[in-house]
């Protein structure tokens, strides 16, 4: 009897503990143009902007997500910290709300409120409420924005320009538009733009451009939208 009751005991331990639960594992997309709310099993919510992938493992210890396009999270607070893949850049936070974006050539993050954690390499670098981070290669810029719906507005379908090239202001015209709209020469790409346009107004700002700016528009059937410098 002695001899069986320390084999009784943990049999009874091992019945009764809890098992961990498993990880699961979901996608979310959105098409062009179109956004989506995700809310996960912590409570989390996740908002997709246009043409963006959301891949979530949740549970077994992990709350992680891999992000290509733009989000704006909302994090629950949790003791698992939560873990935000983008663009090959590892991003983490305990709770708060942020904005992150994707492109080829670089990384931004906007901290609304709570602290967000850029990882790497050993070291970490933080992000605080108000600022936007911007990563390219080994290169990491912070700085202040003082206006944010200038990087968030998306949420509302706006977009603003501030002296931008009219490269960048076609190009995020198009990440809404099936039909991308095209420069015809790089000098028309070059011009500056500044203003705000809801993300489904390129025929208000096509027409502004046409009346203001040193370019000429075409349309047409086969080619869409062309600019091209005067």
């Amino acid at each position: 009897m002695l001899a069986g009751a320390p084999l009784a005991a943990y049999g009874i331990h091992a019945w009764t503990t809890p098992r961990a639960p498993h990880a699961t594992f979901e996608t979310f997309r959105t098409g062009i143009a179109q956004q989506a709310d995700v809310t996960l099993a912590d409570g989390s919510v996740v908002t997709l902007d246009t043409a963006s992938t959301l891949k979530v493992r949740l549970g077994g210890g992990a709350r992680q997500v891999t992000l290509d396009g733009q989000g704006w999270f909302r994090i629950r607070p949790g003791d698992t910290p939560f873990r935000i893949s983008a663009g090959g850049r590892d991003f983490t936070a305990h709770e708060g709300t942020f904005d992150v974006r994707t492109d080829t050539d670089r990384v931004r993050a906007f901290a609304d409120t709570g602290r967000l954690m850029l990882e790497g390499d050993g070291s970490s670098v933080a992000l605080t409420p108000g600022r936007l981070l911007a990563v390219r290669d080994s290169e990491v810029v912070i700085r202040t924005l003082d206006d944010p719906a200038s990087f968030t507005g998306w949420r509302t379908g706006l977009l603003q320009f501030e002296d931008t090239p009219l490269a960048e202001a076609v190009a995020e015209f198009n990440r809404y538009r099936v039909q991308p709209i095209r420069l015809a020469d790089d000098r028309a790409g070059a011009v500056r733009v500044s203003g705000a346009f809801r993300t489904t107004g390129a025929p208000a700002f096509v027409g502004a451009l046409a009346t203001g700016f040193p370019v000429r528009v075409k349309h047409d059937t086969r080619d869409g939208i062309v600019i091209a410098s005067r």
